[in-house]
């Protein structure tokens, strides 16, 4: 059995070995919201929105949250979803693992609820949670506690994306070229007018 085996089934969680403090119900409001970003061409995914839902969902079962955060995409390594450096305001999201989810004519919502599992990563590094296994545990627990067995996030967040994806891997890697800054992300944390 390989490392990457292992590791995945360390991540995955079952609804009922949770122990964070939701309602039952939340679940149904985060998998409404997600559906309904899904209304638009898979082209024009709304980062803002999705990581809205990710800062409430975070903060519905941490307590926690950071504002002012930006999002890139570039073209990265196939084994790297997204990074985000200490200290930093930007996550960089692998715009390459995007274009093949597209590529392979994947629903719009399983392409949000990517967006959404790596963002929401991303953003508990933020928040300081450094250690990768903890963030990978976190973002399981919290995907669990909010999705339903079957949603894609749900799927994604508890077991690991490239699992779910196994053609991710084989997506051609890059080295951080083709930086795009995405406009009006994280615009909730925005109070006043610029």
């Amino acid at each position: 059995m390989n490392l990457s085996s292992k590791t995945d089934r360390m991540f995955e969680v079952k609804r009922g070995d949770l122990n964070l403090p939701l309602k039952d119900s939340i679940h149904l409001d985060f998998s409404t919201e997600l559906s309904k970003l899904s209304n638009v061409p898979p082209e024009r995914i709304d980062y803002n929105s999705i990581f809205s839902l990710v800062r409430k969902a975070v903060k519905s079962t941490t307590n926690k949250e950071r504002v002012g955060l930006g999002l890139a995409l570039a073209d990265l390594p196939a084994q790297l979803g997204a990074f985000w450096e200490v200290g930093g305001n930007y996550i960089v999201m692998n715009r390459n693992l995007l274009d093949a989810l597209k590529f392979a004519h994947r629903p719009v919502e399983e392409v949000n609820s990517f967006v959404f599992v790596i963002l929401m990563h991303e953003y508990l590094h933020s928040l300081g949670v450094l250690d990768e296994y903890k963030a990978r545990a976190l973002t399981a627990r919290i995907c669990a506690a909010i999705f339903e067995e079957g949603h894609p996030a749900f799927e994604m967040g508890t077991k690991d994306p490239w699992q779910v994806y196994p053609f991710l891997m084989r997506v051609p890697s890059g080295n951080g070229e083709n930086l795009r800054i995405i406009n009006n992300f994280d615009s909730d944390s925005v109070s006043y007018i610029m």
